[in-house]
């Protein structure tokens, strides 16, 4: 086929991309495990770019990695579909609602009555209950087929429920029962289709991106002390600087970030521990991912005020170690897929993430967000509409906040 050809699908895709995520962007409430919710529903069922067996393998990968693991999928998917572009597309579409509102809230927030606030950050909980209750349900079934999985997602689940143990060592468990317990599937049904490149062809630039990684973080980990500390940098390095580390050495994502942002920000003087927890609340009302906090803080603690340079570096920094992660280990992680047993391993670790979504859902979904009998049975109606009745998500929330809006009133 000619290369003009070949592009407008190219350009179409990226342009899909693009669409479906900022959809998403604007309505992806309630956390990085609603927006695992959101992408399993949206691109395995609606839309079918992927399978359930290729959406988890692309979710297992991002558990294992440091960062941010819902935009890591968001970014997975997007380079699956249509390449680096896609990737692009889909960080900045998905990304972008999130950052645009926070700022806005950051200008606004003094105004607003905390009652209000309140009432829209309920509605939102109740809507990520009903999303993350859909996945659950649509994932259980998909990759739970067997008692031996099944058996290890309940264990996973009352592991994280019940101890002290974190979400790695019941992936790591998980894929050794995997070796055993389950049936070694065809690999060609769990490996998510290369995007124009054999491993061969990516395993130079998976080595690129590997090492401007380690490169970075070493760079910016060294920089201001050799600069002579935080009051002999430019405030724009020292942000990327916190912001590049904390995003390179978390692991779990979304809320575990925000000590790291906290100890990081507030000790040098960057902002103050209101400002943070100005930034904190106004991140729960918004769509999108959580560490999109990143760009308030870096506006209140750029060198003016509102600093846009400032929500940018930060937001950049914060971001780029979890993606350059997914570029480097994406080509070994699908090459190492085709082989028999690893394919069984990561069925088990797929059972296990199926684990690790129930207790989120329980803690903390659904626990911070049922109250009374009442906010009960508007899940139980909002899962009937969206997995009865197959409705899109976006009818649902009008709906809650009209229903929260109703409680503030009355």
């Amino acid at each position: 086929m000619s290369q003009t050809s070949e592009t407008p699908s190219s350009n179409a895709r990226v342009g899909d991309v693009f669409i479906q995520f900022l959809k998403l962007g604007l309505t992806s409430f309630g956390g990085p495990v609603a927006h695992i919710g959101y992408f399993q529903h949206e691109f395995v069922e609606r839309k079918a770019w992927l399978t359930a067996s290729e959406f988890a393998s692309l979710l297992a990968l991002c558990q294992f990695l440091p960062g941010p693991a819902s935009s890591q999928l968001g970014f997975a998917i997007g380079l699956r579909r249509a390449g680096l572009a896609g990737a692009i597309a889909a960080f900045v579409a998905f990304t972008l609602p999130s950052v645009f509102l926070l700022l806005v809230l950051l200008a606004v927030s003094p105004y607003l009555p905390d009652s209000l606030n309140q009432a829209l950050l309920q509605g939102f909980k109740l809507l990520a209950v009903i999303i993350v209750a859909d996945a659950l349900w649509s994932m259980g079934q998909n990759l739970c087929d067997t008692w031996a999985k099944r058996l290890i997602a309940v264990g996973v689940t009352l592991l994280l429920l019940f101890s002290a143990v974190g979400p790695w060592p019941c992936l790591i468990v998980a894929g050794l029962l995997g070796l055993f317990a389950v049936n070694s599937p065809n690999p060609t049904t769990e490996v998510p289709s290369r995007v124009g490149q054999s491993p061969e062809q990516s395993k130079p630039r998976s080595m690129l991106f590997a090492g401007v990684f380690f490169l970075l973080l070493l760079l910016l980990s060294v920089t201001p002390p050799v600069l002579g500390g935080e009051e002999g940098v430019p405030v724009l390095l020292t942000l990327a600087a916190e912001c590049y580390q904390a995003g390179a050495l978390v692991f779990g994502g979304g809320h575990v970030v925000l000590p790291l942002l906290q100890s990081s920000l507030l000790e040098p003087g960057l902002v103050s521990e209101g400002e943070f927890l100005a930034a904190y609340g106004s991140a729960q009302i918004v769509p999108g991912p959580m560490f999109s906090i990143a760009a308030y803080l870096g506006a209140i603690a750029g060198p003016e005020s509102f600093s846009i340079a400032g929500a940018a570096v930060a937001l950049l920094a914060i971001f780029l170690p979890g993606f350059l992660l997914v570029l480097a280990v994406l080509p070994v992680w699908q090459t190492l897929l085709q082989q028999r047993k690893l394919a069984a391993a990561v069925a088990g670790v797929n059972a296990a993430v199926v684990g690790l979504l129930a207790a989120s859902f329980y803690q903390p979904v659904l626990l911070s967000a049922i109250h009374s009998i009442v906010d009960l049975l508007v899940v139980v109606a909002g899962f009937y509409v969206l997995r009865v009745m197959k409705l899109p998500v976006i009818f649902l929330l009008p709906i809650l906040l009209l229903i929260q809006g109703s409680a503030l009133l009355f």
